[in-house]
Parts: structure tokens; sequence; C-alpha cells
């Protein structure tokens, strides 16, 4: 107790309040005006001398860090209402400038640390991790390599799992009331709800609001709305080939609430996810739309989202309603409301990528799987690193074209090797290779690796160094149910996101053997390390009798599918 940090020019203090030490306010520490004095010799920077707070501790003011010999140490959200101190082990990595090694990098030779590279002629060498663990140095042209899309031998509709050829009998207990919602399914034809054009046009307005005791900048709402606006049509327009975009209409300037934010949270003494579980957002969202009615013309839009201004982490409230009816100036009119809320503010969740997360799921697209919280794509956690979609939900929206699909009955199978491009670069390239094993089931393959779609780097969530591979899930159309959560609308304790035990509509695969993927993920979700699950170069996955083996990678990765 009584400790003092000096951090972002402020000065805090552990104090005690009731049973636990946390971090007051802060006083604002003023700099003297400096005195101008020659230029001293340079020398090594000292360690401050400061009494870091230790791994798990309690903490209060969520993003404070401290940078270490490691890395650094920030006051992370845990989930609900605890937040701990956290080390996040950061790994030096070298270039040309900087590097320690004694001789000159060949590509195939060993090296030291995943993601260290040393420049070449035309491009890079980078060191990554292959079969059994070990690193070698391999060569990325500035300038990709291509190669030629393998067509499908019987076309890609073998490999459209019809919804009509479910067993209704093996279908899981919906988690959502018991009662089957009719939009959730992960096979064809999808079914989109009644706000979701595809392919066309849909409108969406972006509102403002802050509160009493939490005003906002008018500047920078424009410039949060100018980005916001920027990356998604960016995203519609890559993602969908071109056939869906969500034009963004925004307000520059903040609608002002009249209540405290925290008096807008729910309590969850009831439920809410039953059928018609949104309604029980209906007051607060009728009080928004009182407000914004006013100014805005509603009539145009299908979607509504409501942000605050950074740094509100009082209003609790999973905020998701969907087609309900609401009063305007104009009329009754059905709107979906997405609002911000405690949770996207703590997980440092881009605004724009929770717009596509909820509108996705009109698509509709279940999510929240393979891995539900893993980082992998948009629609398992928009909080990630990656923004992509998985290949599965491209090929349910008629979005992937037939030249970057590889489809293959297992039946027909024999051997193909199909080469794909990460599903985060944009390119024409192949991007899924899928089998068929029944009529309700398929293995998924799939190419993930570092490029602008999981670039964002956002509150410090990035892929480790050196990251690419195969990955592959399993889609069982009959395990199609609404994804399981807890009460609150957050994730199940126990839940690792990939969990057998709680059905859903895809579950990633092991490689066979140890993993030899081996850097660290700082960012985790769940208590399941990812690694066992990323193909390098001469891994394999068995699954169901076929067996997938990546058999190159560099500008792209390779693989030979064989039916055993």
């Amino acid at each position: 107790m009584n400790q003092k940090v000096l951090y972002l020019n402020k000065t805090y203090t552990c104090v005690k309040s009731g049973k636990k030490l946390v971090w007051n306010k802060g006083v604002l520490v003023v700099k003297p005006t400096p005195t101008p004095s020659p230029t001293p010799t340079p020398s090594p920077t000292p360690t401050p001398n400061v009494n870091l707070p230790l791994q798990g501790v309690d903490c209060s003011l969520v993003g404070q860090k401290f940078t270490t010999s490691y890395g650094f140490i920030r006051c992370d959200w845990e989930g609900g209402y605890k937040n701990a101190w956290h080390e996040h082990r950061i790994p030096v990595l070298s270039n040309s400038k900087s590097n320690n090694y004694k001789i000159v990098p060949v590509t195939g030779q060993t090296c030291v640390q995943s993601g260290d590279t040393f420049d070449v002629p035309a491009g890079f060498l980078e060191c990554r991790y292959i079969f059994g663990g070990k690193l070698v140095w391999m060569k990325i042209n500035s300038a990709k390599n291509t190669f030629t899309n393998l067509l499908s031998p019987s076309g890609t509709e073998v490999c459209k799992l019809k919804n009509s050829d479910i067993d209704e009998s093996k279908l899981p207990a919906n988690t959502r009331g018991g009662v089957r919602d009719p939009f959730i399914a992960a096979g064809f034809p999808t079914i989109p709800r009644s706000t979701w054009t595809n392919p066309g046009v849909n409108k969406a307005l972006v509102v403002g609001v802050d509160f009493p005791e939490l005003r906002g900048n008018d500047s920078d709402l424009k410039k949060i709305n100018a980005y916001d606006k920027k990356m998604s049509d960016e995203w519609y327009s890559y993602f969908s080939n071109g056939k869906k975009s969500y034009e963004l209409t925004t307000i520059d300037y903040w609608f002002h609430a009249t209540k405290s934010a925290k008096s807008y949270s729910f309590d969850y003494s009831s439920d809410p996810r039953g059928v018609d579980g949104n309604s029980v957002h209906d007051a607060v969202s009728q009080e928004m739309i009182d407000m914004i009615t006013k100014d805005i013309d509603l009539t145009p839009f299908t979607t509504l989202y409501i942000i605050f201004p950074d740094g509100e982490v009082t209003l609790d409230r999973d905020w998701i309603v969907r087609n309900r009816p609401f009063k305007t100036k104009e009329g009754i009119k059905n709107l979906n409301i997405f609002g911000w809320g405690k949770d996207n503010e703590l997980m440092g969740t881009m605004h724009w990528a929770y717009y596509v997360h909820e509108v996705g799921h009109d698509a509709p697209w279940i999510g929240h799987a393979p891995g539900n919280g893993w980082p992998f794509g948009m629609m398992v956690n928009q909080s990630g690193i990656s923004e992509s979609l998985f290949a599965w939900e491209q090929f349910q929206s008629d979005w992937l074209p037939d030249n970057q699909i590889y489809c293959i009955d297992k039946d027909a199978l024999t051997k193909s090797v199909v080469s794909l491009t990460p599903m985060e670069r944009e390119d024409k390239q192949t991007k899924m290779a899928v089998i068929k094993l029944s009529k309700t089931k398929a293995i998924v393959i799939e190419s993930h690796g570092i490029d602008k779609w999981s670039s964002f780097n956002k509150n410090d969530r990035s892929y480790p160094g050196g990251f690419y591979g195969v990955m592959a899930y399993v889609v069982d159309i009959e395990s199609a149910v609404a994804p399981p959560v807890a009460a609150d609308g957050r994730s199940i304790v126990d839940d690792t996101g990939n969990d057998p035990k709680y059905p859903r509509w895809a579950y990633w695969q092991k490689v066979d053997g140890s993993a030899s993927f081996l850097a660290d993920f700082d960012f985790r979700s769940g208590s399941e390390p990812y690694n066992r699950y990323i193909a390098t170069l001469g891994d394999t996955f068995t699954i169901e009798g076929v067996r997938i083996k990546l058999t190159g990678a560099g500008d792209y990765e390779t693989i030979e599918i064989t039916k055993l």
C-alpha cells in the first residue's frame, strides 16, 4: 500500500478500497521548464527503479502498462468484473540491421528465433518453424509468387452440404430457450434474416452517444467514423467479392444522453437467451431512439449502431437487438440495434469489426466456431487478431468464386495437391480445400498468416513472429445450434471454444503428433493452446480416413490430400 508509480504523466498511488488494493485516479505531474544544457554523451538507459506489479494481482486501471526486460506487464480485463496484471513476454526479433548471426543466413539453414528476418534480393528470409519444432530460414518474396488454381474435378456443388439432408432427430438441444431458430444453419441454402440483403446493399446509421459524466469530442468522432467507414467498405468489397455492401451513414456530432451511462446497464435478472430474448432491451433502445429520431429520419436504415466515447466502461449490457419494432417520428420501424458497452471497450474492439460481426449473424453466419474466442476469424472473435471470414462462411454466402475453391468427394479422392494462400491476404488464389465426407459432414482446410486482415495490432494483439500454416476443421451441419453462451451473453467459463461437449457447427482438428509451431501466442482466449492445431511444413492431419500433409511453404502453402 502507498506504493507510487508514474504512468502517462500522472502519479498513481496504491490505496486500500474495502478489502482490495487499487490504484487511485492519479495526480498530474507538472513538468518543469527545461534549462538548456550541453548534449551529454549517450549512455545506456537505466532500468526505472519501480517495484512492478505482480502477475495475477488485481488491478483497476485497464490498459495501464509498464515496459519490462521481457516485454511488458499490463492491467488486463479477465472477463466479467475482474481485472488483473498479466506479463506479456514478447521476443526481440532481429533483422538485417540488428541480427546476431555469425554467418549470412541461407534458405533452409537453421535459425534461432521465429520471426527473425534477413533482407535478400527481391524479398527477405524469415525464420519459421517446420515439422518437429525445428527453425529454418524461408524465402518470402516482396512480390508474392503465384500459382494456377486447381479446379474441382466435379465442380463445387458436390460440397454444398444440404440442410434438407439433416436428420432432425440427431440435432442437439438448442441452448437458446429450447426452441430451434430457423436461421441457425451451417449448410445450404442459407436463410438470411429479413434485414440482410445478399447480393445487394444494406444501410446502417452510426450514432455516437455521450453522457453527463463523459462528454465526447466531435472532431474525434468524425475521425473515428471516417476510419470505421473506410474499413467496413474495404472488408465487404473484398470478402464478398463485390457482391455485398453495407453502407454506413455517420453522424459526426455526439447526442447527449441526460442520464449516466451506468443507468442504462442491464441487471441480468432475466435470461435473454430465449427466442424473444432481445425484447428485454426494448425500453432502453426506445429511449435512445426517442433522442435520435428528433434529428434523424431512420426510415432508410435497417441497422442502428450506437457507440460511446473512449473509456466508457460502466454501461454493462449485451446490447444486441435484432429486427424489433420501435416508434420513430415517421412511424413504427423495425430495426437492428447494436449498442457499444463495457465488454467491447475493455476488449479493445474495433468499432467496424463489431459492426461486421453482429450483422454477420443475419447473413446468417452462425459464427462462434470453430474455436469460439480464438483469434483466427471475424465471426469467432471480432476482438481477436484476424478479421477475415472463414472460407466455409464465404462459401455459404456464395462470395467465394468457384476457382478459389477445391472441392472433392472423399469417395472420388485418391491424391490431390492443392496450393492455398492465407485467408488474411487479398488475392484471387485458392482459399479453401474441402473434402465431402458424407451428406452432412466435410473437412475444410485453409491457410492463415500475417497479412492485411491480421495486422491491426490493436491492444498489442498480433500473431507471433513467423506465424504461418494451414488449419483444418470438420463441418457437421447436424451439430448446428445457437452458439453456447452463459445467461449474461458471455462465454461459458469452462468452454475452451473447441470443447466437443458443447455442440457447434465446426471443430478445429489437431495435427498428428506433437505441435511443431512452438511460438507463444501472447493473445489467448480460453485454456487450450492453439499450437496443436497449426500445421507447419511437414506436418500432417489424419481425419476420418483422409491425410493432409503440408508439403510446401513460403509465399503460399501447398498441401497433399490422400485417401488412406
